[in-house]
């Protein structure tokens, strides 16, 4: 059965509970507690484009919020979290299951998982606060229907 989209969520922040001191959910919270990190309902521009065949691509974003304004506690935060490795890292994290199952399948779900990009996006505001932080571009490969 294929990996439906809330799956893929759950199971991002599931990769995403491995960082240490991280608060993880598998959606957008309305009253986020930084430091916390959670993926976003995907754009799928074209479902025809993207779904076919046997195999999809889903792009995801994947939002690291660091403090509720722009300190240097914060900005250390974020630069940890953007290393390409380490106990922080949110790329280690969201792809560090290759050593278990031979791919980075977030716990089997998906046939890979790879994180392409990380963008420092500087204050985003949610609801009436403005939170420091930065989005992270998923690329989740996963079997078709």
């Amino acid at each position: 059965m294929a990996a439906t989209i809330p799956d893929i969520m759950a199971a991002l922040k599931t990769r995403l509970e491995t960082v240490p001191g991280l608060r993880a959910t598998d959606y957008a919270p309305d009253d986020p507690k930084p430091p916390c990190a959670f993926p976003l309902v995907p754009a799928i521009p074209s479902y025809r484009e993207t779904m076919r065949g046997a195999t999809y691509m889903i792009p995801f974003r994947v939002v690291v919020l660091t403090g509720a304004q722009l300190d240097r506690t914060g900005q250390k935060a974020l630069a940890g979290y953007a290393n390409p490795a380490g106990a922080q890292s949110i790329r280690a994290a969201i792809e560090g299951d290759r050593a278990t199952t031979g791919a980075q399948t977030l716990g089997g779900i998906v046939q890979d998982v790879v994180v392409d990009g990380f963008d420092p996006d500087g204050l985003q505001e949610v609801g009436l606060v403005n939170y420091y932080g930065g989005t992270f571009s998923v690329r989740v490969i996963a079997s078709g229907v």
